[in-house]
């Protein structure tokens, strides 16, 4: 066995107490493990720890990507004429010279932000209330229905529509991101692991940038060069959406671990005092948090 059930008591209080720990896992996890930490191979933990960072950083670091380059590709679209095509820009003529506006392009940038800040809220309490896939997966496939149908807008009151709901999903990905880090990793590991999937951005600033201007070549055919940019995004965020389907609950189900690496994998979780993830609201803690100074003063 690679993993050893301990004689000592560390990491618990006195008999019959319960640790932080033991309070924060689930009925399963303790019943798996036992109330006594057990110790665990250096050489199987890091065998454990690469596999859990295969399966989960790339993908990772590709959503957070498509969040940014969904967003992002506004910019270029409105170059390869989304502009004149929605009306997004009025000439008034009866100006000497004629004037510009272009507040049309500037609402349908910000719109996102609004989608994004009100669709935080729902979306946080349904990953908190429900399991992971069954929620991140629906919503991510949805995000790319959307995206893709930003092809099919005729006008710019639809755009607005389109952005609002866009960031209302998108709104989604960094919070099941960062629970899906905390249920993974030690507190030591977590800031690294953030800032891996976090990067995506930068990477898709420069992929990106680079889909576009070969769309941009596209001369012919059914659709103008940012719908087809609109398409592609569509269909990338879309495959994103099928991984999310597989993504475990937490360690005690990763159906790409053994058994027995399982029992590793959360044990490691209480060797850092983190626990495995809890789906239970716990009100104490809300009104904790209402009532703590710090929370106006920041």
């Amino acid at each position: 066995m690679s993993v050893q059930r301990g004689d000592s008591n560390d990491g618990k209080g006195l008999k019959g107490e319960k640790t932080g720990w033991e309070t924060a896992i689930s009925t399963p996890a303790a019943e798996l493990l036992g109330e006594e930490a057990q110790p665990i191979d250096p050489e199987v933990e890091r065998r454990i720890l690469r596999k859990i960072d295969l399966f989960l950083m790339p993908a990772m670091v590709i959503g957070y990507g498509l969040v940014y380059y969904d967003k992002a590709i506004l910019g270029s679209a409105a170059l390869f004429g989304m502009t004149g095509d929605l009306h997004l820009s009025v000439v008034d003529k009866t100006t000497t010279p004629p004037t510009t506006d272009t507040s049309r392009l500037s609402w349908a940038t910000s719109v996102f932000y609004f989608g994004q800040l009100i669709g935080s809220y729902p979306m946080t309490y349904l990953l908190q209330r429900f399991n992971t896939r069954y929620i991140l997966g629906p919503a991510v496939i949805l995000w790319a229905v959307i995206c893709a149908s930003t092809a099919g807008v005729g006008d710019w009151k639809g755009l607005l529509v389109q952005r609002f709901f866009l960031g209302f999903t998108e709104s989604i990905v960094p919070t099941a991101f960062m629970i899906t880090v905390s249920g993974y990793y030690t507190q030591s590991e977590q800031a690294l692991r953030q800032t891996w999937w976090f990067s995506g951005t930068g990477w898709f600033t420069i992929i990106g940038g680079a889909l576009n201007y070969g769309f941009a070549q596209i001369k012919s055919g059914a659709l103008t060069p940012w719908q087809y940019i609109y398409v592609l995004a569509g269909g990338l965020t879309f495959l994103f959406g099928l991984w999310c389907f597989a993504l475990p609950n937490s360690a005690l189900d990763a159906w790409f671990l053994t058994p027995e690496e399982r029992i590793v994998a959360v044990e490691r979780l209480r060797a850092g005092q983190t626990g495995v993830r809890n789906q239970q609201i716990k009100w104490y803690q809300i009104k904790e948090a209402l009532l703590d100074i710090k929370r106006p003063l920041y």
